[in-house]
């Protein structure tokens, strides 16, 4: 296969300066032109004027005397004419009856040697035909010869051509100078685009002189000026937004760290923690049984211990799930939500817990489930604390491409910011919503309380 063939240039444009000039160079190159047509239309009239005029006059004379000398014979003829030599612009021809040559008129020595071009001697030239007079034995021809005619004109059309042609150069670079000097300000626009092309944006202009000039040069300084505070601005909204998603990056890095160390934490004190709690209740349980420690004071103490280590394994089996939830462990983040309810609305009866779950919701990644696990249960505790409820949904679901939790109650509602100094609840929720793509929203709900509204791009969730 052969290799293609690379695209040529693109051929330069010529600019405003170049095109002014061939403007110029044309407009000058058709007026002389113009001069040269007319000068030639004026030459052809010339000549054909005077060689018909001098062809008028030449044949009237002749044809009187020659008559006269005639009658003393050809011979006698031709010695007058001989003598007479060149009738203006006419060639003379003096034949016999048989068309034998008797005299011819010499050849012109005015500017003997030189011709005009055969090209302007066919413009200029007229067509005149010979004139014969006859005579006695014989006949005289008369022709025109334009050619000394021919050759002034061609040399009048020479000094014309020259003395206009140096007009037009002088006045062209008269042209090309004063151009230059009105076209000047554009270079320096030209340059400063340019040099705002290669990223110089605090690159301005001098003042420039003339109106026109000067409103452009103005106009060029307030666009780089917007262009160079708009760059800056694009600058620290690109940083800003590089920060923002570092500092977003982080927070999601150490939720997940936080997460880690809540589950290693959990694991250690449900496998150490917990199997000491219940060796220590087996062995009191032991001691108890044992007939030496009956109706003593020994028994009161090993039954103390006995129920305290039942209490801290109670308190230790309700303090892991709230360090890693167990029910996200293979159940999937409805289940684990459902669950929290059951257990919430159990420990509060007073308040009324409403879940609801999308069924044709997707399988969730647990990078996802954990931190909206956190944000349904900070909610809640937040109801249960703080909003006086009766009445509070959980709703989980899937809409317009968005996976959203809300979070409604009916409480009192909440009047100022929700963000105060010291607390973090509110800030850990947007934290962690911001930290999957999505966005946390506090806002009135229909029944007069507080709904928290999360709202994840499914895209997101994807990743």
């Amino acid at each position: 296969m052969t290799a293609p063939t690379p695209h040529a240039p693109p051929a330069r444009a010529l600019g405003l300066r170049q095109k002014i000039n061939l403007i110029f160079g044309l407009v000058s190159m058709l007026v002389l032109g113009l001069l040269v047509t007319v000068q030639i239309q004026s030459a052809r009239t010339s000549v054909h004027e005077e060689i018909e005029a001098s062809n008028r006059i030449a044949t009237q004379l002749l044809g009187r005397i020659t008559w006269f000398y005639s009658m003393g014979g050809l011979d006698h003829l031709a010695g007058f004419l001989q003598e007479t030599g060149r009738v203006r612009a006419n060639e003379l021809r003096l034949q016999d009856q048989t068309g034998r040559l008797i005299y011819a008129s010499p050849p012109s020595t005015y500017k003997l040697g030189r011709d005009a071009p055969d090209w302007y001697e066919a413009l200029v030239t007229p067509t005149l035909k010979p004139t014969t007079i006859l005579l006695n034995g014989g006949q005289l021809i008369i022709t025109p010869n334009p050619t000394r005619s021919v050759l002034d004109a061609w040399d009048d059309l020479k000094r014309v051509v020259l003395v206009e042609a140096f007009l037009l150069l002088v006045a062209d670079l008269l042209a090309f100078l004063v151009v230059g000097h009105w076209l000047a300000p554009l270079d320096l626009v030209q340059n400063g685009l340019r040099a705002i092309e290669r990223g110089q944006h605090q690159v301005r202009l001098p003042p420039l002189d003339g109106k026109e000039a000067g409103e452009m040069g103005r106009t060029f300084n307030r666009m780089a000026q917007a262009v160079e505070e708009n760059i800056q601005v694009r600058q620290a909204s690109a940083d800003t937004q590089a920060r923002l998603a570092a500092q977003r990056d982080f927070t999601t890095l150490l939720h997940q760290r936080i997460e880690e160390e809540r589950t290693a934490l959990a694991r250690e004190l449900h496998d150490e923690l917990g199997q000491s709690l219940t060796a220590m209740r087996s062995i009191a349980k032991s001691l108890l049984q044992q007939a030496a420690l009956q109706d003593s004071a020994s028994q009161r103490s090993v039954q103390m211990l006995f129920d305290t280590a039942g209490s801290t394994a109670d308190a230790l089996h309700r303090m892991i799930p709230r360090l890693r939830p167990i029910q996200l462990d293979g159940m999937g983040l409805a289940d684990a939500l459902r669950d929290l309810v059951t257990e919430l609305q159990l420990n509060n009866p007073a308040l009324d817990i409403t879940f609801k779950v999308d069924p044709e919701l997707n399988v969730l990644p647990d990078a996802l489930e954990i931190p909206l696990y956190r944000i349904a249960q900070e909610a809640l505790t937040n109801v249960i604390r703080h909003a006086g409820a009766s009445h509070v949904l959980v709703w989980l679901r899937q809409q317009d491409g968005n996976l959203r939790l809300s979070v409604c109650d009916n409480g009192k509602g909440v009047t100022g910011t929700l963000v105060r100094a010291g607390h973090y609840g509110v800030r850990g929720m947007q934290e962690r919503a911001e930290s999957l793509g999505g966005i946390l929203q506090l806002q009135p709900g229909p029944d007069g309380g507080l709904e928290v509204d999360v709202s994840i791009p499914m895209n997101e969730a994807a990743a």
